[in-house]
């Protein structure tokens, strides 16, 4: 049985979602959809993140199981011209046999802020603007309380077949004015658990809660302990690694989801 990896990007906006969802537009619809007409046959797919509605994707991971008539060069010149303009097939290669994109090591998400006294029509859709002045410092010292595997019952929804237990590897902020962008990556994560970290962590770096409000709240295990979650907008799935498992990378998409300097010229590395 061969397989598939696709990597997709999407602008979020007018999704309901990555999973699919009777009556509502939905990534994963949109993808089997068109893969379907390619194909000529119903075509499943299963993606590394259930990213909300309103969340963007830049390297969202997606698996296809028996897919010996496809071939990953054609997926990824008829998807451009099969899928909406939200969502593309950015890259597609062979997968060993039974790889399922849900089984990732780890997902990394960030969550990108404009801080200026004007809102901007081009990053609006990707980012949440505040005139707010924010303390870097305090945010990133606050989540240093989330890293390592902890009860985040606080910070997500569980539903009755999950534990609430997650590992965060790595949390983290950066000033890149105008840009405040806050990174983490974990093994796994609750619904809405990145963005109500992000909603604590901005509590603190406006200096509305103590930097202790962060680890109180994790340690209280209780949804109502954790600050506001933020808008979905602002939030984009950068990234997803399996252990063991690598492909050809494609070109990252740089600033302002990432500090990476580009030999291109896209970013300055003076």
């Amino acid at each position: 049985m061969s397989a598939i990896r696709l990597l997709v990007a999407y602008d979020g906006t007018n999704f309901a979602g990555f999973q699919r969802q009777p009556e509502q537009r939905t990534v994963q619809g949109v993808i089997e959809e068109a893969l379907g007409r390619m194909a000529q046959r119903e075509i499943a797919i299963k993606g590394a993140g259930r990213t909300d509605a309103g969340v963007h994707a830049l390297g969202q991971v997606v698996s296809i199981d028996a897919a010996d008539e496809l071939d990953p060069d054609v997926i990824v010149r008829a998807m451009s011209a099969l899928l909406p303009n939200d969502v593309a097939v950015i890259d597609a290669q062979p997968a060993p046999d039974g790889f399922n994109a849900r089984g990732a090591d780890n997902r990394s998400y960030v969550y990108l802020l404009w801080r200026h006294e004007a809102a901007h029509p081009i990053y609006r859709r990707y980012s949440l603007w505040t005139r707010e002045s924010l303390d870097v410092r305090r945010m990133s010292e606050a989540l240093r309380a989330i890293v390592g595997m902890h009860d985040f019952t606080s910070f997500g929804r569980v539903r009755p077949d999950q534990t609430p237990e997650r590992t965060i590897l790595e949390a983290s902020v950066v000033d890149d004015a105008p840009f405040v962008r806050i990174s983490i990556t974990g093994k796994s994560f609750l619904h809405q658990m990145v963005r109500s970290i992000v909603g604590t962590a901005l509590e603190i770096g406006i200096g509305r809660r103590p930097m202790s409000f962060m680890s109180e709240a994790l340690a209280a295990r209780d949804r109502a302990a954790a600050g506001q979650v933020a808008p979905p907008h602002g939030l984009t799935l950068t990234d997803v690694a399996y252990e063991g498992l690598e492909w050809p990378r494609q070109t990252p998409v740089a600033w302002p989801w990432t500090d990476l300097c580009l030999p291109t010229g896209v970013r300055s590395c003076a």
